[in-house]
């Protein structure tokens, strides 16, 4: 788990310094952690899923992937609430914009941007 645990800082970008201050705990407690002479408790495994949709499968055992993922039931409720909020004038123009959006996205997404 540690060497995952070093993977997953270096996958979000952070320093040892910088994970800790992210994740509210020393340097050294973060260098004991990726080192295996420390074992993190539940709450930090908490904040990993959290703060950052860390897979908790992948950490303890290597299956990947290393983030969680989210169907659109995740989400639903909040996109139906917004949707309907709006006039039906601008809920066509929300749905444009989405589309619009999806397409750049998607495009980025093949450029590996």
């Amino acid at each position: 788990m540690s060497k995952r645990l070093r993977k997953l800082r270096n996958a979000l970008g952070f320093t040892q310094g910088q994970f800790a201050e992210e994740l509210g705990i020393s340097f050294a407690t973060v260098n004991r952690y990726e080192n295996g002479k420390r074992t993190p408790d539940a709450e930090f495994f908490q904040v990993l899923v959290d703060k950052y949709g860390v897979n908790l499968n992948w950490l303890f055992t290597g299956k990947e992937p290393m983030f969680l993922t989210y169907s659109y039931k995740d989400i639903e409720p909040e996109l139906l609430e917004i949707i309907e909020s709006l006039s039906p004038e601008h809920q066509k123009k929300l749905i444009e914009v989405l589309k619009e959006l999806t397409n750049i996205l998607c495009k980025e997404e093949k450029n590996g941007q």
